[in-house]
């Protein structure tokens, strides 16, 4: 009865999920700024391009509706071995069909592509410079020009930049070319992704929860979110842990922070259970490594100050509710630094004090990260989870596929009422309220199965 509840649920949700978002996307059909068809259309005018992009986006919701129904209903083995190689080869298609279709609530992509387009070819260091300032000077290139004019200097870590540049490089003139360069390597990033959980976890569904998952589908591949690398650097780093290679592992800690500083937080996981003198090595190397690489990469250690700063914007965020809700900007400023604080403080207590090291406490960290620390939040901040999903136990992987759901599912609901300013903190209530209503109920129903046996 319990398992028949927990279907028919899933089937639920899964419906609602897709009808908004097909009523989302024929409501829109890439005529509003966040639809990534329409920063293209703007320059190149094929409108016949935004009814493509629609048709395959109902493609890829029936399929991957379609694709859940038969996880859903159809009964596997957790370590079904045998299959593996053809869950691969499905993840690989749908992956695919996610890929062909334009970012439809994002724009970072464009940006991505228009400032490694800057620095490698017209020598613009993306750390020093406006990328505003210098985007009208360049009105020939349509890749330069299909971005949004973001008034600010790069804020990602080395590395990402260097991957920017890199593909920002490639001699074409094509917008939509350099899009789906940075496509091709998500997807090759997600199948990597997908085969770290398969080695550490040897569980077929696990591979399958992250592979389809909407979310990572949505923002890691269709809108081409850079997060997708913190967690193949993340799960790179637990596979070597496993493995008993903790200097490898950190240097995959390493690389992660240098594109978001995010797997920091990680650390203490990686080199738990070992003596304090290694740890204080390890954390050496950490440090040794990590100031290194930035100066290879960018010449200024500084730049890393850029990275850090990315929480400097209000927006999407519990201090842009508390702002929609009249509070001062001056003392907005004071609880988002009392914020930062608080998480400090909890993250010393649990990992350095009570050494609550387990998958679980990361869990509930860096959600608290994401909920105290996080000025400026952003639906694809949850997929950072999955850095640590392999370490969980099956109740607190359910509540990471239920965040996953209720994030991506809260979005499109804020995008389809409207793009305004305002539908931003109102999204991230909405997402907070609902998830502590599926814990309270998922605790109550536990509580009562628990009676009843």
């Amino acid at each position: 009865m319990k398992k028949t509840i927990s279907k028919i649920m899933m089937v639920a949700i899964l419906l609602i999920f897709a009808i908004f978002n097909i009523m989302y996307i024929i409501q829109v059909k890439g005529k509003i700024q966040c639809f990534g068809a329409s920063m293209i259309l703007d320059s190149i005018k094929n409108n016949k391009q935004a009814d493509l992009n629609l048709i395959l986006f109902l493609i890829f919701i029936v399929t991957l509706i379609v694709t859940y129904l038969i996880i859903i209903f159809k009964e596997s083995k957790d370590t079904d071995e045998k299959g593996i190689k053809k869950t691969f080869i499905f993840i690989f298609i749908v992956s695919i069909i996610a890929g062909i279709i334009l970012p439809n609530n994002s724009t970072d992509v464009y940006y991505y592509a228009a400032v490694g387009r800057l620095d490698s070819k017209y020598g613009i260091n993306m750390y020093e410079e406006n990328f505003y300032d210098h985007q009208k000077d360049y009105s020939d290139d349509e890749v330069v020009q299909a971005s949004p004019g973001i008034g600010h200097k790069f804020i990602y870590g080395p590395l990402w930049g260097t991957i920017c540049k890199v593909l920002g490089r490639v001699d074409t003139n094509s917008a939509l070319g350099t899009l789906f360069l940075f496509k091709l390597l998500n997807i090759i990033v997600h199948i990597l992704n997908c085969y770290l959980i398969w080695k550490i976890s040897k569980n077929k569904k696990l591979v399958l929860i992250y592979g389809l998952n909407p979310l990572m589908l949505f923002e890691g591949i269709i809108n081409v979110h850079n997060d997708i690398y913190l967690i193949l650097f993340s799960l790179f780093g637990i596979y070597l842990k496993k493995q008993n290679k903790i200097w490898l592992a950190i240097i995959s800690i390493v690389l992660g922070a240098l594109i978001k500083y995010i797997p920091i937080l990680l650390l203490p996981y990686i080199i738990n259970n070992e003596k304090i003198k290694k740890q204080i090595i390890y954390l050496a190397e950490f440090a040794l490594a990590f100031l290194g690489l930035t100066f290879i990469f960018t010449g200024s250690i500084t730049s890393i100050l850029n990275v850090i700063d990315q929480t400097g914007k209000y927006a999407n965020s519990l201090y842009l509710q508390l702002y929609l809700n009249g509070v001062n900007f001056d003392l907005l400023s004071k609880l988002a630094l009392a914020g930062k604080i608080v998480f400090c403080i909890a993250y010393f207590i649990q990992i350095f004090i009570r050494r609550k090291k387990e998958g679980k406490n990361y869990m509930w960290l860096m959600m608290l990260f994401i909920l105290l620390a996080i000025t400026n939040f952003r639906a694809w901040y949850i997929m950072w989870l999955f850095g640590i999903f392999t370490e969980l136990e099956s109740k607190d992987i359910n509540k990471v596929i239920a965040l996953t759901l209720i994030a991506e599912f809260s979005n499109y609901i804020i995008y389809f009422l409207g793009e305004g300013y305002v539908f931003g903190g109102y999204y991230f209530m909405m997402l907070v309220i609902t998830f502590a209503l599926y814990c309270i109920a998922e605790k109550i129903y536990s509580i009562y199965t628990e009676r009843k046996i």
